[in-house]
């Protein structure tokens, strides 16, 4: 588990790069014709959405706590 305490510029920061990134990887798996590395794709937007949830449910200067409990494979080379 982890803990993180952002103000409200680095909250924003963060929902604004979860929020670009998340459709860029949806992007990406479309046009991906391995199968091993589509999962992996599959697997970081699953963590991204969930960690977008979690983002944007905590209000700026609290404490988001962040559990992760599928673990993500290593990238692939």
């Amino acid at each position: 588990m982890i803990t993180l305490h952002l103000d409200e510029h680095e909250h924003q920061a963060v929902l604004e790069l979860l929020e670009r990134e998340i459709p860029n990887l949806r992007h990406e798996i479309h046009h991906t014709d391995e199968r091993e590395y589509r999962e992996f794709l599959k697997s970081r937007e699953r963590l991204l959405e969930k960690l977008l949830v979690t983002v944007r449910t905590s209000a700026p200067g609290t404490a988001t706590v962040v559990r992760m409990a599928e673990k993500q494979p290593h990238s692939i080379s």
